[in-house]
């Protein structure tokens, strides 16, 4: 396995944090997360609490060795799968992305953020967007976990709205707030959204509104702030210093 760290892998999780976590909360929208599962990898079909849901399989966590291995490294199932097809061009944005994560086969979880659901679930929240999935879900086999992308079209990537953008961003930073200025710019990336501004500001444009994050000297929000198309006046978010 390569000599390296995880330092850029954790980065970019945490600045996906609310990408993922918006997402998370759709899929439980449409189904009970604590209900009995069962899965047919090579038809691509994950049921869940009696709702089948269309899928791509990440990744597993054997529980062994603490390890991830790709679904395209599995020699347990064809590449060839619709299931696991999709997820091979995650390997193709390891080196654009600087992450060597993406592009190994099998890696040691030791030292990989968890953000509350698992290092496991890190990789998951990361890879599942690039492998075309909505949102990822986790499936405990006994001897490890295994991480599906959900790519059915009852679970539809959430728009991003003015009225809910704090809640969001704020949702991740109180949960790893290292970063919130990349959580912003990547939140905004992913939704296609137009941002403005400077270090101490930026104005995230989200349709006809315009949210405004104001940075402390120590990068930290400060406040979010802006006029909705929504709701009469100003709608505004403070965060305690």
């Amino acid at each position: 396995m390569p000599d390296h760290n995880h330092e850029r892998f954790n980065e970019a999780v945490v600045a996906h944090l609310p990408v993922a976590m918006e997402a998370q909360e759709a899929l439980s929208q449409v189904v009970d997360l604590n209900g009995p599962y069962q899965a047919d990898i090579e038809q691509g079909i994950v049921t869940i609490a009696g709702r089948p849901l269309r899928v791509v399989l990440l990744g597993t966590v054997s529980k062994a060795s603490g390890t991830w291995l790709w679904s395209w490294a599995n020699q347990g199932f064809s590449p060839g799968l619709p299931a696991i097809g999709p997820v091979r061009r995650v390997a193709e944005l390891a080196q654009p992305w600087g992450l060597w994560e993406l592009g190994q086969p099998q890696f040691s979880l030791d030292g990989v953020l968890d953000a509350g659901l698992g290092a496991g679930a890190s990789v998951a929240l990361l890879a599942a967007p690039l492998a075309g999935a909505t949102a990822f879900y986790s499936a405990d086999y006994g001897a490890g976990i295994a991480y599906f992308g959900i790519v059915d079209p009852g679970v539809p990537r959430p728009r991003a709205e003015g009225v809910t953008f704090p809640r969001r961003i704020m949702a991740a930073v109180n949960l790893q707030p290292g970063n919130p200025r990349s959580q912003v710019l990547t939140y905004a990336a992913v939704h296609d959204l137009r941002v403005t501004g400077d270090d101490r500001q930026l104005k995230v444009h989200i349709g006809p509104d315009v949210l405004s994050v104001l940075f402390d000297e120590h990068g930290r929000i400060a406040t979010i702030s802006g006029t909705l198309s929504s709701a009469a006046g100003l709608d505004r978010l403070d965060q305690p210093q």
